[in-house]
């Protein structure tokens, strides 16, 4: 009597069970020596035959094997031989998940469904066992971990290489069809709109257009207001529904815009209709201008049609020096400011944020760049871990140390993958220039909880105190001193940027809470437990609006880029405070990058 039972097999027959693929396959992907290889079947056969079970299949084999491994003590090579998945019921719970007004169809239940696996993955097989723990437990968060061995962070395209080579802007793939360069205003903005639809399979953080206004200058040349405004408008739509076409939530998609063409543009070559070079930007002005109106007037108009707008969204370059002359411009962005709520406004009398927005112009090729991945810390949990202002710092250097491990895991995986071609958009090229040049990208550390580190060790928030201010600062400038250092040592870029991950806020606070109980209480007044995010101070304080400014500018002056302060529309009513002067004045007067407003 045969005492092992036949094993069902995935392709769909059945077999005979054959104890040596369990001994070739333990032997093959845990790297085990023969012997222990050996000592494993034979415990699992002896397993399968006194259970007496008469079915048996893939899975529930390698269920066993794991089992085995794990009372042998061989954990590390159970880790490496464990099958990848979720409980049925995880399945299930989102198959019957209600409508709750987010997207959701079988694009997204896949797509959810496959990020799982992603995850464990990349736990099991591509972080080590510190690395792993450090996100799990809170002292860091991956963002986008799903997407770590697959995908860059995020992209800012240079629209100069969509409107000289058409769409798709790459060699390098023959499945497709080519476009020629857009021959007017609106085939451009088709074209756009389907470039950043694209993208979306390999980047999964925000992306975006610098200098649309400017760029389009000559494809709106000799056209009406009317006829430029409804480009515009197709424009912000096509964008608008690039979820409901590929079936999932995308993050915001950035546009920026300007009235003018300032001087580090106007002297380049302007690319006009069939992608033919033909003068300079400086010949566009009027064309500058009727484009921004008219962009400022359609994102207010679908604000207005579509209460939960998301994207795209729009950046404001905004100068003093500007307003004066294009004062009618600059009404259309206080209206649009006071009717969406969803604006972001870029100080451009900001030295450091103009410095770094024009070192991202290229005038001999087109220049996209961007962030290959982003890890926050934990701030209060290292105040917690060393309950000491000075031996901060010793831990801030372990755990940069630590990011900068996983960053350059990541960037070893992105060069494969772009070598492999699984990376077709990112190993294309144009006219002999890669797309994606892997060596710009940078390696971005944000942060949670400055205002909570400051205060567990001063005892004051950062408001409150001159001194927990001032080490407020000694802080983040430590950090960017660490990210020099790496910089350096590593011949990569690493940032110091403002945390965007609202997930990380969350899991900071609640995981805190559970592990550091104490130390949490001793922070929080109230029952309120949720950290600031990154150098910001507590909302709802009590504090001089342009006190806050001035001083929350200090630490935009340390942040590459994304720095942004939020102002609210409902205080400046309430101190009678005139947005068009509020604007002026802290363009002047702060070190501000970025304000937005909220109701």
């Amino acid at each position: 009597m045969n005492l092992l039972p036949k094993v069902s097999r995935t392709e769909g027959n059945i077999s005979n069970f054959e104890p040596s693929k369990i001994y070739e396959s333990v032997l093959k992907e845990t790297g085990i020596s023969d012997k222990d290889a050996a000592s494993i079947t034979e415990l699992v056969v002896r397993r399968i035959i006194s259970s007496g079970i008469k079915f048996l299949s893939g899975p529930h084999i390698r269920e066993m094997v794991c089992s085995v491994l794990s009372e042998q003590h061989f954990e590390s090579e159970r880790k490496l031989y464990t099958r990848i998945g979720m409980p049925l019921m995880d399945y299930e719970e989102i198959l019957e998940k209600v409508y709750n007004g987010n997207l959701i169809n079988p694009e997204k239940t896949h797509h959810w469904a496959a990020n799982q696996i992603s995850k464990e993955y990349a736990h099991l097989r591509l972080l080590d066992a510190g690395e792993s723990k450090a996100h799990l437990f809170g002292d860091i968060h991956i963002n986008g971990l799903n997407y770590y061995d697959s995908r860059p962070f995020n992209q800012i395209w240079d629209l100069r290489l969509i409107l000289k080579t058409g769409f798709p802007s790459f060699n390098g793939s023959k499945s497709f069809c080519k476009i020629k360069a857009a021959n007017n205003l609106i085939e451009a903005v088709r074209h756009i709109s389907k470039w950043i639809g694209m993208t979306q399979s390999e980047f999964y953080g925000i992306q975006g257009f610098n200098n649309l206004t400017v760029y389009l200058a000559p494809y709106a040349q000799g056209l009406s207001q009317e006829k430029i405004k409804h480009a515009m408008t197709h424009l912000i739509c096509e964008i608008n529904r690039i979820s409901l076409v590929i079936g999932r939530e995308i993050p915001p998609i950035s546009i920026s815009s300007s009235p003018i063409i300032f001087k580090e543009l106007a002297e380049l070559p302007a690319i006009t209709p069939g992608g033919r070079f033909k003068g300079i930007y400086d010949n566009y002005h009027e064309e500058c201008l009727k484009l921004f109106k008219a962009l400022t007037f359609a994102f207010k108009e679908e604000y207005q049609l579509i209460p939960l707008f998301k994207t795209p969204r729009h950046q404001i370059i905004f100068d003093n020096s500007w307003s004066e002359d294009n004062n009618e411009a600059y009404l259309n962005v206080w209206d649009e400011i006071k009717s969406t709520k969803n604006s972001y406004l870029f100080n451009f009398c900001n030295n450091n944020y103009k410095k770094r927005f024009l070192e991202q112009i290229s005038t001999d090729n087109y220049d996209n760049n961007g962030e290959l991945q982003n890890i926050c810390l934990n701030l209060p949990r290292c105040a917690y871990q060393c309950q000491n202002e000075d031996k901060l710092f010793d831990i801030l250097i372990e755990k940069i140390n630590l990011c900068s491990e996983i960053f350059l895991k990541k960037y070893d995986m992105i060069k494969k993958r772009i070598a492999s071609k699984h990376l077709p958009l990112c190993s294309g090229s144009s006219n002999g220039f890669p797309i994606f040049n892997l060596d710009n990208q940078k390696f971005s550390i944000s942060f949670v909880g400055l205002n909570e580190t400051v205060k567990f060790l001063t005892n004051y928030e950062l408001h409150e105190n001159a001194d927990s201010f001032s080490y407020g600062i000694r802080v983040v400038k430590e950090m960017n001193k660490i990210c020099l250092e790496l910089s350096r040592n590593n011949n990569k870029n690493y940032i110091l940027n403002e945390n965007i991950s609202e997930k990380a806020i969350n899991r900071f606070s609640k995981l805190d809470f559970k592990h550091f109980k104490n130390q949490i209480k001793s922070i929080f007044k109230e029952k309120n437990n949720i950290y600031s995010n990154s150098f910001h101070f507590r909302d709802g304080i009590k504090i001089d609006l342009f006190k806050r400014v001035k001083e929350q500018g200090e630490f935009h002056r340390m942040i590459h880029t994304g720095a942004v302060e939020h102002i609210s529309l409902h205080e400046l009513r309430k101190y009678g405070i005139n947005l068009n002067d509020f604007v002026k004045k802290v363009c002047k007067d702060s070190n501000l990058a970025c304000v937005k407003f909220k109701s």
